[in-house]
Formats: structure tokens, C-alpha cells, sequence
């Protein structure tokens, strides 16, 4: 139905009447309610000949430079293959902007608006975003802003299309901060330094380092007691800052109360959340019937969780059944949440009504 959608919408924008359709013998275009559309404007539909692509080579060329600058945005941002929609919409919203037909002289865009486009909104796809929160209740000292990657432009709205990463939402939004600089392109230089210290340690042979340490040992007594003083310095300056951090004590709370390592890292309670406990159940493998759900425990934890919230929001009430009224099933839809490489985060199971059956 996007076809004729897309023909009334040409029509109604140049005030032309469209006179020919030429198209394959797929399904969106050979189908009953297209022929009827035809028929209804006066629009003749023709064809190419079956298994004959070559007819139609300027359609199938276009459909493979998007493919190929789809499959390449994915695979050199490392991004999940669920994002193809955005990138082949990327892809032709771009490439109707910046490639000059070569009889024309002018971009598709400037043909068909005429006028030239601005691309200084552009931005590198797959890059870094930082999207405003402006949807959720923001508490004080709460970040006003969610880390997420960037997938292209709106066409119905002055805004850019961004996946939180935090919501694992595909939205638009106009308040965004985007970085261009690819992920990881940049490193820090105390992390190379160290890199360039390990390699160089690593590289040594056995024959250097018994040389190394040979030399020395042949060092002036002098220079070996200002090393030994200037190690013993920084071990007082490392026994300083660990004093810094042990248990300060308080007599309202003793050491001996503690519960567990005084020393283990500071947890919120959202450490100890059962999803989170339970990681290890994930399961990639989405069922396709209750009886498979039912065999693996991960899939059944996803299934008691839906119920607790249902109870847990009152969701409904019981009442008898009233006269000669048919009751509406209810059905399983178990599905797994990705985050932006593709990677399984989370069993997801929906009890949901069979509308159909009204």
C-alpha cells in the first residue's frame, strides 16, 4: 500500500497526474489494490519481462549501491544487523543530496524541489550522540542527558532519529549532541604508555634481561641507594593513600559489624537485582510455543516476572462470566532485547489478549 500512497502524495505536491507505472512482477506492485488504483486514476502499468532483471537495470543498480552503503555503515560502526532499516533509509536520504547526475548536472533533490540542499546537518552514522532527557521525571543531581548512536534523519519533522541506549529505543529527537569522532579512534596517552612499557617488556629475550639486570648490579653504590630510596618512597606514598581508605572507627558502628569485605567496592541496590543475578539464564533462542518456553528455566523467570507485574499494578479483576458472552484468549510472545551490537540482554515474555477472537 506504500506505493500508492507515495503516488498520491507526488501527485498532490507537483500537481501532475502520473501517466505510466513501469515496475517487476513483485508483490507490493502486482496485487488487486494497486491494479484498481490504476484503473480508478487512468494510470497504465506495464512490466518488465519475468526473471529478466536487466530491463529494469536502473532500479536494480540503486537497490544495490543501498545495499552495499547500508552493509558497510553497519559493519564499520559495529552495529547490530536489526539497524538496516535506518541505515538503508540513511543511505538514500543522503545519496539524494550529494550525487550530481552526471546529463543533469544537479542532485536529485535539487531536480525534484528545485532548489540545492543544505547538508551541513549531516553527521557520520553509527557516531556518538548525547540525547536531552526531556521525557522522564528527572530527580536532583540526575544527568539530563543518555548516551546513545546516531541513525540517520526524520522526513517528516526537523529532527535527527538516535537509539537510546538506555531505553533501547529508536526515537527522534531535535536536542541532541552529536560526536563525529569515531568510537575508540582516541586513546588516552597514560594507556598507551603503559601499552608501549608491556610490549617492550614483553619483546625483551632472555639474554637482554639477564644483561639488564646485570648492568645493574654494576651500578655505582650511590645511584643504587637513591633507587632503593626512591622506591621506598613511593611504597610510603601507596601505604599513605591505602590508609586513606581503610575503616575510619565510629563507635555508633564498630568494625565488627560490618557485613562482609570492608574493603569490596561501594553497591547500590540495583547490584542486587534478581534480572542481574540471573544473567547467566539468558537465552538467545527466542520459543515458539509455551510447552518450549516452559523447558528452560531463563524463559520461565521472564514468565513469572510478567505475572508479578500484573499483580503488582492490579491489572484485573474477576467477575463471572456474563450471559452468552464469548471470553478472549490470552497468548504467549516471548521475545529477546538487543542492545546496539546485538547481544542478548534480556528475556522478554508478553501475556497478551487475542483481539482477533472478538
Amino acid at each position: 500500500m506504500y506505493s500508492i500512497t507515495y503516488a498520491l502524495k507526488i501527485q498532490s505536491e507537483k500537481e501532475m497526474k502520473i501517466l505510466t507505472v513501469r515496475s517487476d512482477h513483485r508483490g507490493e506492485f502486482e496485487n488487486e489494490p494497486f491494479e484498481t488504483f490504476c484503473e480508478k486514476h487512468g494510470i497504465i502499468h506495464q512490466f518488465s519481462s519475468p526473471r529478466t532483471p536487466q530491463q529494469n537495470g536502473v532500479v536494480e543498480r540503486k537497490n544495490i549501491t543501498l545495499q552495499e552503503m547500508a552493509r558497510t555503515m553497519i559493519h564499520e560502526n559495529k552495529l547490530a544487523k536489526h539497524f538496516w532499516v535506518q541505515a538503508v533509509n540513511t543511505s538514500c536520504y543522503v545519496q539524494n543530496r550529494i550525487y550530481i547526475s552526471l546529463i543533469l548536472e544537479k542532485t536529485g533533490y535539487e531536480h525534484f524541489k528545485g532548489r540545492r540542499p543544505n547538508i551541513s546537518y549531516f553527521h557520520q552514522f553509527g557516531c556518538t550522540c548525547y540525547i536531552l532527557n526531556n521525557k522522564l521525571y528527572l530527580k536532583k543531581l540526575n544527568a539530563k542527558a543518555q548516551r546513545g548512536i546516531f541513525l540517520g534523519y526524520s522526513e517528516r519533522s526537523k529532527a535527527y532519529i538516535v537509539y537510546n541506549s538506555e531505553t533501547l529505543c529508536v526515537e527522534e529527537s531535535m536536542h541532541v549532541n552529536i560526536d563525529d569522532k569515531e568510537p575508540g579512534s582516541e586513546t588516552p596517552e597514560q594507556d598507551e604508555s603503559f601499552v608501549d612499557i608491556q610490549v617492550t617488556e614483553d619483546t625483551l629475550e632472555p639474554d637482554q634481561i639477564v644483561e639488564s639486570k646485570d648492568s645493574l648490579e654494576a651500578k655505582p653504590t650511590s645511584e643504587a641507594q637513591d633507587e632503593v630510596a626512591s622506591d621506598e618512597a613511593q611504597d610510603g606514598s601507596q601505604q599513605a593513600i591505602q590508609s586513606k581508605n581503610t575503616f575510619k572507627y565510629n563507635s555508633s558502628h564498630p568494625e565488627d559489624h560490618i557485613i562482609g569485605n570492608k574493603d569490596s567496592p561501594r553497591r547500590t541496590r540495583s547490584y542486587l537485582r534478581q534480572e542481574e543475578s540471573m544473567i547467566g539464564l539468558l537465552l538467545v533462542i527466542e520459543p515458539a510455543t509455551v510447552d518450549e518456553a516452559l523447558s528452560d528455566d531463563g524463559w520461565i523467570l521472564a514468565m513469572q516476572e510478567e505475572l508479578n507485574q500484573f499483580q503488582r499494578n492490579d491489572v484485573w479483576d474477576l467477575v463471572p462470566k456474563p450471559q452468552q458472552k464469548n471470553i478472549i484468549g490470552t497468548k504467549w510472545v516471548f521475545r529477546n532485547k538487543l542492545n546496539e551490537k546485538g547481544e542478548v540482554i534480556r528475556n522478554k515474555a508478553r501475556l497478551v489478549s487475542q483481539g482477533y477472537n472478538q
